[in-house]
């Protein structure tokens, strides 16, 4: 069988000459092919079948990764919306520019892997976070090399050494204002949303007032509310199919293990639930319309189109969660607390990454204008 699926990769004719010798052309990397020649069309052929074995033993980056990638469906590590990202990644970093994906991985030193690295930062402008995504396929890819014996060296041992400066990284500043709501636009917000509280605008306010991400609230079932409490046990993925159409699933588990908690509807909230009720009935979701469960598209173009109509700086559904967690901290709330309704694996994901000043900027300058020493300055200009 597998004599014969390498007979069937071959890609050029074979044709017997009118000497009766057996002819074949097979790939060059310098010419691009070359002819060869045998006896008998047994000898051909096996001559055919040695070439395309060693070449099975010694992909390319691009076989190599898709090799890698068909495990990791199969064993189902991942889900379609992962391959699809890390496909993206690949092409743009492995292909596009660099035209690495065409080298064999047996002719790959660990030494061209650092410059490699070195070289996309700078091309790209990465930040530290895109330079992450990047490190994590790079190394997964040439760990599942050395793993079918590919090669013998430690992709981690070398990534590990490269010595690679902060000042490497694009630094991506971002203000406060676009990163949460303060105080004024939440005000602008809440009297919109409950002023036309259907089931997309009740969605935004829950996210505000419990911190869920959107994929979390769209996959929300009744079975997981109990009074003020929400079981976070699900999320939506999305992803493309092979004819490029958006799929969305509810995927039985959330964002990441510590995302699995429970969230509190605070009780100047509660009546949402009640309200969400008599909306989706007896559906098995809370979130339900129009005979389906909405999409978390649905939720997020909702959020940007109420920011657009208050003029109010366009923000995601994330930074209403941002927000959340920064009400938390500014209000003295019991740090692993807020890790654990937030669903962060540290207490530094939200301190560093989600904690910003909500004030606008009249209100940081009243506070700074009242404070006593600058208040009774005596200026004799």
């Amino acid at each position: 069988m597998k004599r014969e699926e390498l007979l069937k990769k071959h890609p050029y004719k074979i044709w017997q000459g009118k000497e009766g010798k057996w002819y074949t052309y097979l790939p060059n990397e310098k010419k691009g092919r070359r002819m060869v020649k045998r006896s008998t069309q047994k000898a051909i052929e096996e001559a055919i079948v040695a070439y395309w074995k060693v070449e099975a033993e010694n992909p390319t980056i691009r076989e190599l990764f898709y090799e890698w990638m068909e495990r990791k469906l199969e064993y189902q590590d991942i889900c379609v919306g992962t391959f699809n990202r890390y496909e993206k990644d690949f092409r743009r970093f492995f292909e596009d520019e660099s035209k690495f994906s065409e080298a064999r991985i047996r002719n790959v030193d660990s030494k061209e892997i650092a410059p490699f690295l070195r070289k996309a930062i700078a091309n790209y402008s990465l930040t530290a976070k895109a330079y992450s995504n990047l490190r994590t396929l790079t190394y997964g890819m040439f760990k599942y090399a050395k793993e079918k014996g590919y090669i013998s060296w430690s992709i981690s041992q070398t990534v590990n050494d490269m010595e690679l400066p902060r000042k490497a990284f694009r630094k991506v500043v971002k203000e406060d204002d676009e990163e949460v709501f303060n105080d004024d636009e939440m005000a602008k917000l809440l009297q919109y949303l409950t002023e036309k509280p259907d089931i997309l605008n009740l969605g935004i306010i829950l996210m505000f007032c419990t911190g869920v991400r959107v994929g979390e609230l769209v996959a929300i079932k009744w079975c997981d509310v109990t009074e003020n409490a929400i079981k976070i046990r699900r999320t939506e993925i999305s992803y493309k199919d092979c004819d490029g159409r958006n799929v969305y699933e509810i995927r039985d588990y959330p964002k990441t293990e510590a995302g699995i908690r429970t969230v509190f509807v605070p009780n100047e909230f509660s009546s949402i639930l009640r309200r969400l009720k008599l909306l989706s009935g007896i559906q098995e979701y809370v979130f339900w319309e129009d005979g389906q469960n909405i999409k978390a598209m649905q939720v997020r173009k909702r959020l940007y189109y109420i920011c657009k109509k208050l003029d109010i700086k366009k923000k995601s559904p994330h930074k209403l969660r941002k927000t959340y967690v920064s009400i938390l901290l500014d209000n003295g709330v019991d740090k692993r607390l807020v890790q654990d309704v937030a669903g962060h694996a540290q207490i530094s994901t939200s301190e560093r990454n989600y904690h910003r000043n909500r004030k606008s900027d009249q209100r940081k300058e009243a506070i700074l204008s009242d404070i006593p020493e600058f208040r009774n300055a005596k200026l004799m200009f």
